[in-house]
């Protein structure tokens, strides 16, 4: 669980959030971008770490899952 300190108007207090973790173990810093329709945010956002992650482009990153499917998507392309 991740803890910070805040002031709230002179008053001082500690807000607690649990960490997210990567299917690995690993703190994920990471949500995968693979587009879902489905989804209300539009995209996978499993949250992944920096290791797992694949990055097709600036900004974007995958997770192993969709990751293979890109790949998959690129090789039926050629």
């Amino acid at each position: 669980m991740t803890c910070h300190h805040v002031n709230l108007g002179g008053t001082a207090a500690i807000v607690c959030t649990p960490t997210r973790r990567c299917k690995c173990g690993r703190r994920a810093t990471l949500e995968c971008d693979w587009k879902v329709p489905g989804r209300k945010s539009g995209t996978c956002d499993a949250r992944i770490c920096s290791s797992c992650a694949t990055s097709p482009a600036p900004d974007k990153d995958l997770c192993p899952t969709h990751a293979a499917e890109f790949e998959q998507w690129k090789a039926a392309r050629q």
